[in-house]
């Protein structure tokens, strides 16, 4: 089940003290529209009760769907990271937090969480998906060398496709689509040879380059 504590936080733009609800864990099993705040990014919003001013509040957390055997980690400093590291450092021996064969994934950021969240419910494996996140990325730099990118999320549109968003520091954002029988394809290559998907437990951009031996 969920797990919440309150704090006070200061609004930038008036300077009053608020309390506000921050989610130790956050486990959408008793109510979807947990998930659906997670996803919109509303459940690490601060809205300020006197003047009406938002801001994102970012902290650690554990996102859980236990029936799925699914646990994301958002950590937002390097302590917090290394804790994470070792929370689940013993899972093969079935002496952790959870079970050697369910799926963690250590994340970075409140978008990677969402995105996370967005792949699995798909139905995905997220090291097939960040393989195709950095072919296209380095296909867009031959293309256009200076674009500056800070972010790169996978998401699924009202239409049943799948999307790739290129987001940039000067709003220059660019999107392209793919289809699942891409995915497919490629999974069908090299998914099946991928160690098994529950032994990761950061999967990135970065980590996907390391999965191109399979190729």
């Amino acid at each position: 089940m969920s797990k919440i504590h309150m704090e006070s936080v200061e609004c930038v733009a008036c300077g009053k003290e608020s309390p506000h609800r921050f989610w130790d864990i956050i486990d959408p099993m008793m109510n979807q529209e947990t998930k659906k705040k997670v996803l919109s990014g509303e459940i690490f919003t601060f809205t300020c009760p006197h003047c009406g001013f938002q801001r994102r509040v970012t902290y650690d957390t554990i996102y859980q769907e236990m029936g799925k055997g699914r646990y994301f980690h958002l950590v937002t400093s390097e302590d917090s990271y290394m804790q994470a590291i070792n929370l689940y450092a013993d899972r093969d021996q079935h002496s952790g937090t959870v079970l050697a064969n369910e799926i963690v994934r250590i994340v970075l950021s409140q978008n990677q969480l969402a995105e996370k969240i967005r792949i699995f419910d798909e139905g995905l494996d997220d090291r097939i998906v960040e393989l195709i996140k950095a072919f296209y990325l380095g296909e867009l730099y031959k293309q256009i060398p200076d674009l500056n990118v800070e972010e790169v999320l996978f998401y699924a549109n009202a239409d049943g496709q799948y999307e790739i968003a290129f987001l940039s520091a000067d709003g220059d954002h660019r999107t392209i689509t793919f289809t699942r029988e891409m995915y497919d394809g490629i999974y069908e290559d090299i998914g099946r040879r991928l160690p098994p998907i529950y032994q990761e437990i950061e999967v990135d951009m970065e980590t996907a380059t390391e999965y191109l031996e399979y190729l």
